[in-house]
């Protein structure tokens, strides 16, 4: 068998990056102890980015930042 890093060279650098993502999601899932009864559902990475809504990319650092200022400032300090 591969070592991880032929793995890696071989298969998993020629992934485009969103498949990247959910195999290391799958990867850390497998590596996590299971949820306790009742507790919340924890996201993938994949899943988390995949809710975030549409059309909140940014372009400049600028945007982030006004963006999250806006945000800041809702919370009613």
């Amino acid at each position: 068998m591969s070592d991880a890093q032929e793995i890696y060279r071989s298969a998993v650098t020629r992934l485009p990056i969103e498949e990247r993502l959910r195999l290391a999601a799958l990867i850390l899932m497998d590596l996590a102890p299971p949820p306790k009864d009742g507790a919340e559902k924890i996201l993938s990475v994949v899943e988390f980015i995949n809710s975030l809504p549409a059309g909140r990319g940014f372009k400049t650092p600028a945007e982030a930042d006004e963006y999250l200022r806006g945000e800041r400032e809702s919370w009613g300090h």
